[in-house]
């Protein structure tokens, strides 16, 4: 089965197959980048195309814009999962980044080699950062160069800082300076890039609050007493066109500007309305991601929250000012 995926992976460039590779790596997904693109080609296209063909007959109008929106969704999907991954692997090990090499600088002042270092001071609640550390050392013990495996580590991961030290390691051993305060250094940055972001994310608070307010609750809020407003209306308009079915008389002035009944429907704004809802808390979803982690792909995991709550708010609010103003007209 890999040999037909890597196949139908081959159809892309060689351009697109190392990209796609570089994003496994970093993904720590242990599969070829051909079998992995033929996965999402087969996904990507083989269901839709059925689904198509199924609904050419039904309906013939909506089954290439059904389809295409299949083709849309599994792409995007693969694409956010994958992204959500890189970046999760990437919060891992820029967490424990800091105490790591502290312990390291520690082993290197205490005698020990950088690889023997490196070893020692891959602790098992280090977690993930711990086991690359490891299957890094192997290598290095197994034969493999010690800058090529430093390098080799620091491209499994989409990490500034973690490519940073891993340059500077490089270029200190090299050139037989004082790895273990290089070390404290590179330490001492991380800690401080960590104290910043938690001092950023604390003086945004009160943004995010104004957003999510906004956004889920405030908008939704407006628009259920917006559409039962244009509700109302349109009942006054109707019992006004039963009572007078010539309409306003003109007379003199008033003829410029004759009252006219809204061309809005409720039905209209109903589906305005909750359109409006799903694109406002949609959007809202990616600025708080920005905001509180630096990454726009994270939007994805508040988008199902914050849609739900803004319809949730609107159809409450439709439904207690529905009751309201029924008391008010009945």
């Amino acid at each position: 089965m890999d040999d037909v995926y890597g196949a139908m992976g081959r159809l892309l460039t060689r351009e697109w197959i190392l990209r796609i590779e570089d994003a496994l790596l970093m993904a720590g997904i242990d599969m070829s980048p051909e079998a992995f693109t033929g996965m999402v080609l087969l996904l990507v296209f083989g269901i839709p195309i059925p689904i198509f063909i199924f609904l050419s007959k039904a309906l013939p109008d909506l089954a290439l814009l059904i389809a295409g929106g299949i083709m849309v969704f599994f792409g995007v999907a693969v694409y956010v999962l994958l992204r959500m991954r890189v970046d999760s692997r990437k919060k891992q090990i820029e967490e424990v980044l800091p105490d790591f090499l502290q312990i390291c600088a520690a082993n290197v002042r205490a005698g020990m080699s950088i690889e023997r270092a490196l070893w020692f001071a891959a602790r098992p609640e280090f977690g993930l950062l711990s086991e690359e550390i490891a299957n890094t050392t192997r290598r290095t013990f197994g034969g493999e160069p010690f800058t090529q495996a430093l390098k080799r580590l620091a491209k499994k991961f989409d990490s500034r800082q973690l490519n940073r030290t891993v340059n500077l390691i490089v270029e200190e051993s090299s050139s037989g300076g004082e790895v273990a305060t290089l070390l404290d250094k590179c330490a001492w940055d991380a800690r401080q890039v960590q104290i910043l972001h938690k001092e950023i994310s604390e003086m945004m608070l009160m943004y995010v609050i104004f957003i999510v307010f906004a956004s889920c609750i405030g908008a939704p809020m407006l628009y259920g007493l917006s559409y039962q407003l244009i509700h109302a209306t349109n009942k006054i308009w109707q019992e006004i066109q039963i009572q007078n079915p010539q309409g306003f008389p003109k007379v003199g002035v008033m003829s410029l500007v004759q009252p006219r009944p809204p061309k809005i429907t409720t039905d209209d704004f109903y589906k305005f309305a909750i359109i409006a809802t799903i694109l406002v808390t949609f959007s809202a979803s990616f600025i708080i991601a920005v905001v509180n982690t630096g990454v726009w792909i994270n939007g994805f995991k508040y988008a199902p929250f914050f849609i739900g709550l803004g319809l949730v708010i609107f159809f409450a609010v439709t439904m207690v000012f529905g009751l309201v103003f029924a008391e008010l007209f009945s």
